[in-house]
């Protein structure tokens, strides 16, 4: 037996690449379980939050699919990247915690060597992460997308009324209004006319209106703006408003840059959580899941911060370099304590 112990030893010592049920598969697996819980968790919590909307008196269900398209990509963004360092920090501190990372450094296998065993689960969760932050990255680089969908089933659910009725659009704040023998027409408060003197509380109803993807551009047609106080009507069968302030902020950055940002970070925190874990030969699991929890939060407080105003790309290195620094921070002080 010890013969055979240390053939095998022998064996991986001399072959460029550790088997992969040592700690690719378990990663693996564990990351999926993961993710499933984090995607359960962030997928009822958005719809604590979309919940209320749906419920608004004059909002149609048919609305829900929409609303619930952003609440499915930002849980899934959000799952495929936190998990991998949690999963590769808990794997590993199994793998320590059965003795097979002493055997191995016993056997001449570094830390290094055992992190880049998993590479290739560790393309699969890049390669996951990266779909992920595309997905969601095409809604969040042009918000005014998801509005204009709003719209366009809120009209449709007016039109497919018994008129009058009335249909309110969510998040945007307008309402279609259908009345006996009249095509639909978009009414709300004309936030874009408050500026100039005398339009504060004024409103507006057009027959149709696109908004830019970047929601500061408005194209109405048959565009009527009443006047507070009786004032007069102003008409225009076509109308273009530019410069208006956002509802919502447009992410910095493109779908394929999000994708990569994303995707690359998930992976590398997770190599720098195992590789942490395996140099300070954490075993409690307790200790392996704040270490894989740590870089994710510090990486996604860094990406919201940056993306609260305008930013270069380059600035979102900032992101996964945080997510690395709270990971052997933490890893740090794990060491001290116990030492």
């Amino acid at each position: 037996m010890a013969r055979r112990g240390h053939a095998s030893l022998a064996a991986m010592r001399r072959s460029p690449r550790l088997p992969a049920a040592i700690l690719a598969l378990p990663a693996a697996q564990l990351g999926a379980v993961i993710a499933a819980g984090v995607l359960a968790v962030a997928l009822v919590a958005g719809a604590i939050r979309v919940l209320p909307l749906l419920l608004a008196p004059g909002v149609p269900l048919r609305l829900a699919p929409v609303l619930a398209r952003g609440v499915l990509g930002v849980s899934l963004e959000t799952a495929l990247f936190v998990a991998p360092p949690i999963a590769w920090a808990l794997a590993t501190a199994r793998l320590v915690d059965r003795g097979e990372a002493r055997a191995l450094f016993a056997g001449g296998v570094g830390p290094a060597r055992i992190v880049a065993s998993t590479w290739p689960a560790a393309l699969v969760v890049a390669l996951a992460a990266a779909l992920a932050g595309a997905s969601w990255g095409r809604e969040a680089s042009a918000p005014g997308r998801l509005a204009r969908d709003l719209l366009g089933e809120a009209r449709a659910a007016c039109s497919a009324a018994a008129p009058p009725a009335a249909v309110e659009v969510p998040l945007v704040g307008l309402a279609w209004v259908c009345l006996v023998g009249e095509a639909p027409r978009l009414v709300g408060a004309a936030s874009f006319a408050a500026p100039q003197e005398g339009a504060q509380g004024a409103v507006f109803s057009a027959t149709a209106l696109a908004i830019s993807d970047d929601l500061r551009e408005l194209e109405a047609r048959g565009l009527e703006l009443s006047l507070p106080g009786g004032g007069p009507r102003l008409r225009a069968s076509e109308a273009t408003i530019h410069g208006l302030t956002p509802i919502g902020r447009a992410s910095n950055l493109g779908v394929v840059a999000r994708a990569l940002l994303l995707g690359a970070s998930a992976v590398t925190m997770a190599a720098v959580a195992s590789a942490a874990t395996l140099r300070g030969a954490i075993r409690s699991r307790v200790r392996a899941l704040a270490l894989g929890t740590a870089g994710p939060a510090a990486a996604l407080l860094t990406f919201s911060s940056l993306e609260r105003a305008p930013n270069a790309a380059v600035f979102y290195a900032a992101a996964p370099l945080a997510g690395i620094l709270a990971i052997t921070a933490l890893a740090g002080v794990l060491a001290r304590s116990r030492r």
